[in-house]
């Protein structure tokens, strides 16, 4: 019987591995699908917003929980790549302060006051350019300039662009399936929504939206919020 001890304790603790290993994979696996899940209502929900906002305002009121449970508020480097009609990319390659040169000097902006040409670089792009629906698309500035239309990813881009080569220091942010360009002034950064639409803005204007965005895009560099303690651990573990 005493021989026994051993083996019954081995088996024991193999048991208790095994079941382990599988809590710890049922969780990898339930993280992932969430994780896709998530990604699928973005596209989705931002598709519908033309014609159903209820949705798009329910779906950011799960997204904002969701989003404060799973990352922390401290951020670290990300390569953040997109699809252009030209190939993948970094999203910061998009951000091109020489292609609008030839603007700048239609707005006669040279000689004025930092915020002055912060405001009149902000109201030139949110009141001469169409805001449209289109998530699947990635132009380049000229590209956006063209068309004179554009939605908040290809418009903030632009405002980005025009900031940066007037000296204005500014960056993007990404969450909840929307862009927008956050502007340094009276050494506060400040908010600057190109969407204009009465209905959208007030959904922008649910408690947190702006706070702490996932993603925050530089001119040479892009950030993502950390994955809390919890999920690492899963994340690491498959």
């Amino acid at each position: 019987m005493l021989n026994q001890i051993p083996e019954l304790l081995f088996r024991k603790h193999a048991m208790w591995t095994a079941i382990t290993l599988l809590m710890v994979w049922i969780a990898i696996f339930a993280g992932c699908l969430e994780i896709k899940r998530e990604k699928h209502s973005q596209k989705e929900i931002k598709n519908s917003l033309q014609w159903n906002i209820q949705s798009y305002a329910n779906f950011l009121r799960q997204n904002l929980l969701k989003t404060g449970e799973k990352y922390t508020i401290e951020y670290e480097p990300y390569e953040f790549i997109v699809d252009t009609d030209y190939g993948s990319t970094l999203i910061q390659n998009l951000i091109e302060p020489e292609a609008v040169l030839n603007i700048q000097e239609q707005l006669g902006i040279k000689d004025l006051e930092y915020y002055d040409k912060l405001s009149k670089i902000f109201e030139y792009v949110k009141y001469n350019y169409d805001f449209v629906i289109d998530p699947y698309n990635w132009p380049t500035v000229e590209e956006t300039i063209k068309a004179k239309k554009g939605d908040c990813n290809s418009l903030s881009l632009l405002l980005m662009s025009l900031l940066l080569s007037a000296g204005i220091q500014a960056h993007g942010a990404i969450s909840n399936g929307h862009m927008w360009v956050s502007a340094l002034y009276d050494d506060e950064w400040h908010v600057l929504e190109v969407d204009r639409d009465p209905e959208r803005k007030r959904i922008y204007s649910l408690p947190g939206f702006y706070q702490n965005p996932v993603y925050i895009i530089f001119s040479d560099r892009s950030e993502k919020r950390k994955l809390s303690v919890c999920l690492k651990l899963f994340k690491n573990s498959g």
